[in-house]
């Protein structure tokens, strides 16, 4: 990294630098647009940042996302020097409570501010380096859009209080976030008279329209040292560092954004849902690893749906559709991550003993492990290989293949939800505890048991088939749920509803499939019983 130490090394403090306002910056708040790095002119700013290996190994995490950290931390850093802020960046073998100990020693005893964490693993960092006597100063993240408050008034929420008796249903807050905002509503009613056109962008993409090529930002100087130290110190990370061209600025952040805005967005609504191996990002933004780690934020993407959606540029439907990803579930999911303590609070939670150790909640009794298709075994089922092929790959796909497909396969067979999050939280390059946890532990496995949906997100073959092009050229034929070349999704659909059935009794939203279910004749079940534990003892005989 000869490049960067070269270029950061001239805006390294010196004893004239004694009364600046020091702040450190976490690897995910890269952003100088809020917060503390706003509250002051740069000549009286200094910066601490730093590389922390402990944190990185923690996990086997993308080589994309290691590379996106660290490009995005270095950038960023010279970045500030560019401004005039002094810059203290740090290398540690440790974890962060190393590095915050080795800036305190060179700081003296100047206080370091910091914005709330984002991830609950670097808040217990900064607890652990308070305890040591290091000085950090907590102030508010000002990146998210609503407050706690907004969230736990919404629910009615009162200290530790969890409401494990009636869903925290995402539609409840969305709505009062948009009421607050006054985003998308005139007069105190939604526009066009609707909080939500869900039911409108559920299409399958059939080859037209064609999505626009993307932009591609090749790696400079600075990146492309990030990405040789990825690869020298992390060769049995997931997924592969080749190819990598995410955004690591907030220019180049923004280039992206533009580009969404221009030519994706106004297709995004209708086709959000759909699935395809052709052109397999469709309509998505792709900005969330970018979002992620707050190099564009998400008031100002919201702030241009908005007023692209006033100007007619974006169809209503595919502007709200894209506001309640950001400013509901996204929003919503830090929340619930937040009042659960990562689902540690939750009935069948079982909190772990060591306090960076995931929670594990799993509501339906589910305790397998996460099979070899996951790290990219092939397995012969078209979809899923061709969605885990284009993760190992980018590390990331989008929210229905996440849900629809790798999650709903998981939770079909009954893998125990949390290794399906912890392979998330490894795969994805927009993956941190907040989101990651809520999602896949909730939502995708229904491990919470109904804290953040009302209904297990399962389906046969015939969703699939549906919403995507999978089943072309596939050796499973969706229209058959059993015998020869029959889809296993079916069989592993009504097979999940056996197996449940006691548990998911009483939930109205799974009233008729269990009543279709008990329609069946005993010869017809036991063959799908058969069809699905041959599909699952397929897959769990596959070796890494």
């Amino acid at each position: 990294m000869r490049e960067f130490r070269e270029r950061i090394a001239a805006a390294q403090p010196g004893r004239a630098d004694t009364d600046r306002r020091w702040i450190y910056v976490p690897y995910d708040r890269l952003t100088d647009e809020t917060g503390p790095l706003t509250e002051q002119p740069a000549a009286e700013t200094g910066v601490v940042m730093m590389e922390a290996l402990g944190k990185a190994r923690r996990r086997p995490y993308h080589k994309k996302k290691l590379g996106l950290i660290l490009a995005g931390e270095r950038h960023f850093a010279l970045r500030q020097a560019a401004r005039g802020v002094k810059v203290i960046y740090l290398f540690t073998e440790g974890d962060h409570v190393d590095g915050f100990t080795e800036a305190q020693r060179l700081l003296g005893e100047r206080e370091m501010a910091i914005m709330q964490p984002a991830e609950r693993e670097l808040r217990l960092d900064v607890d652990r380096a308070r305890k040591t006597g290091v000085r950090l100063s907590e102030v508010k993240d000002t990146t998210w859009l609503s407050t706690e408050a907004d969230f736990d008034n919404c629910y009615r929420l009162s200290g530790s209080q969890i409401l494990e008796a009636k869903p925290l249903v995402m539609d409840r807050f969305y709505r009062a976030m948009r009421t607050k905002t006054g985003i998308l509503m005139r007069g105190g009613k939604p526009v066009g008279g609707r909080f939500s056109y869900d039911a409108e962008n559920r299409r399958p993409w059939r080859g037209k329209p064609r999505p626009p090529r993307r932009p591609s930002f090749a790696p400079d100087a600075i990146t492309r040292e990030a990405l040789e130290q990825v690869a020298e110190l992390f060769p049995e990370s997931f997924g592969s560092i080749e190819g990598f061209d995410l955004p690591v600025t907030r220019e180049q952040a923004l280039e992206a954004w533009r580009f969404a805005r221009e030519h994706l967005l106004a297709e995004f609504g209708p086709y959000e849902d759909a699935m395809s191996s052709r052109e397999p990002d469709l309509f998505h933004s792709k900005i969330s690893a970018a979002l992620n780690v707050s190099l564009i934020l998400p008031g100002e993407v919201i702030a241009d749906v908005v007023k692209d959606a006033d100007k007619g540029r974006i169809p209503l439907a595919s502007a709200e559709g894209f506001i309640r990803q950001v400013l509901g579930w996204r929003e919503y999911m830090r929340h619930v991550h937040r009042v659960t303590d990562g689902y540690r609070k939750i009935h069948g939670g079982h909190p772990p003993r060591d306090p960076y150790a995931g929670a594990k909640p799993s509501a339906l009794d589910a305790h397998r492990k996460l099979p070899a298709a996951y790290w990219g075994v092939k397995c012969g089922w078209n979809c899923v290989d061709t969605v885990v092929e284009q993760v190992m790959r980018e590390g990331w796909s989008h929210h229905i293949t996440r849900l629809m497909v790798l999650s709903n396969l998981a939770t079909l067979m009954g893998v125990e939800p949390r290794e399906l999050t912890d392979w998330f939280w490894v795969a994805y390059v927009d993956a941190y505890d907040w989101v990651v946890e809520t999602n896949v532990l909730g939502m995708g496995t229904f491990g919470d048991g109904g804290v953040t949906a009302t209904k297990p997100y399962v389906s046969g073959a015939a969703y699939i088939h549906r919403m995507s092009d999978y089943c072309e050229g596939c050796r499973f034929d969706p229209k058959k749920a059993t015998g020869e070349g029959s889809c296993p999704f079916t069989a592993l659909y009504w097979s999940f509803l056996e197996r449940n059935a006691e548990r998911l009794e009483g939930n109205m939203r799974m009233a008729m499939p269990l009543v279709t279910l008990a329609k069946k004749p005993a010869a017809e079940r036991k063959a799908l019983r058969e069809r699905a534990e041959a599909a699952i003892n397929e897959l769990e005989s596959a070796r890494y």
